[in-house]
């Protein structure tokens, strides 16, 4: 099980030896919902039975059915899903991701991972990370506007608490004062002036918030992009702002002792900050497509969309959320679609695109439908 980053993606899209299994599934947290995941998981895997009958005598394809029944029966891994699945197979890889948001039900054999849905999942552009931050802990939480999940942090990367970001001499001292003060009963707050003067503590202080925002943003900023909303006191605030070098920091945030606050009310307050942020985001992609549509520099027409990206002409591409077009694209000139609907196992046109798109530099977007500024499922702003 391995942490969901575009270094992880681009790892996935390279699987081009087919064929390539891809399975996605909403899942659910709590009993007595999540009962009915593994069963989910085996009719999705069900669809690639033609396959199995087809590579019978191919011990690689064989071992892959393996891996999927010993997922289904795991009993342990079933109780710990989070609101989405997401796993890749072939001969010599067995990649499982869960997920923070929920996808649609899904099984792919092609000869390359089925990605669309993760390109969403990444693109950060409805989800972030929160800091709540006080002047003796740090804890980190990724959500979206429906769910707030707390992040295990890295020990040796993330300082959760001021004593393991101090340097060792002044550790000693520190842990001793904490340690009388429990064993006193009284609260050991670091402000107070146990023999420390006023400019020791406010130096352990910015000692603290520096590793804090060096982990924070070598561990989880920089790799997923992901925008993150600060949640501390006010003068804590304009400290961590003044002391952090990390881009991805949004200049509003949360202005209280979100340390105090549920979970729940911790996300609504967090979503309130990001919404208007997410609404720009999402409205100006939109905007330059519909600005290049009046230059001769957007389309939306699949097979002109197909030939401008093999040319490298397509810097951005909006695909609609959800929508599969039943295909492939063989080459610049031919995009195969597949009118059988009866067949479970198939490739999808806009995935293939996505990843054209992707591996000549450019950038992809999926959009909801109802945003979604053109009817056939993609639209493209061109470079040139």
């Amino acid at each position: 099980m391995t942490t969901l980053t575009e270094k992880q993606l681009d790892t996935l899209m390279r699987y081009h030896e087919g064929p390539v299994f891809s399975v996605y599934m909403p899942t659910h947290r709590t009993h007595p919902d999540n009962a009915q995941d593994p069963e989910m998981f085996r009719k999705l895997v069900e669809q690639f039975d033609s396959i199995k009958a087809e590579y019978i005598r191919d011990k690689g394809i064989q071992s892959i059915f393996s891996n999927f029944e010993a997922l289904a029966d795991d009993y342990r891994f079933w109780q710990h899903t989070k609101d989405g699945l997401a796993v890749f197979a072939t001969r010599d890889s067995f990649d499982v991701y869960r997920l923070h948001t929920p996808v649609q039900p899904l099984a792919i054999a092609a000869d390359s991972a089925h990605t669309k849905p993760l390109l969403k999942y990444l693109q950060s552009s409805d989800r972030y990370h929160v800091l709540v931050l006080s002047t003796n802990t740090a804890q980190l939480f990724e959500g979206d506007r429906y769910q707030l999940d707390e992040i295990n942090l890295s020990q040796e990367e993330v300082p959760e608490s001021m004593i393991d970001a101090l340097d060792h001499e002044l550790r000693d001292l520190h842990a001793t004062l904490a340690a009388y003060h429990t064993a006193t009963g009284e609260k050991w707050d670091v402000a107070q002036n146990h023999g420390l003067k006023k400019t020791d503590v406010d130096n352990d202080i910015e000692q603290f918030f520096r590793a804090v925002d060096r982990g924070v943003m070598a561990r989880y900023s920089t790799p997923t992009r992901l925008p993150l909303i600060l949640a501390s006191l006010p003068e804590h605030q304009h400290l961590f702002r003044r002391l952090s070098r990390n881009r991805q920091l949004l200049e509003e945030g949360i202005k209280i002792n979100a340390a105090a606050l549920p979970k729940e009310a911790l996300r609504d307050a967090a979503w309130q900050v990001f919404e208007p942020y997410y609404n720009k985001r999402l409205n100006h992609i939109i905007g330059e497509y519909r600005q290049a549509t009046t230059k001769g520099m957007g389309a939306d027409q699949l097979e002109e969309v197909v030939k401008d990206a093999f040319d490298g002409k397509v810097a951005t591409l909006l695909l609609e959320e959800n929508r599969i077009i039943r295909g492939r694209i063989v080459d610049r000139d031919n995009v195969q679609y597949d009118t059988d609907e009866t067949l479970g196992a198939v490739d999808d046109v806009l995935d293939d695109l996505a990843e054209l798109v992707l591996r000549q530099g450019g950038e992809v977007w999926v959009i909801p439908k109802d945003k979604m500024p053109s009817e056939t499922g993609a639209a493209s702003i061109n470079r040139f």
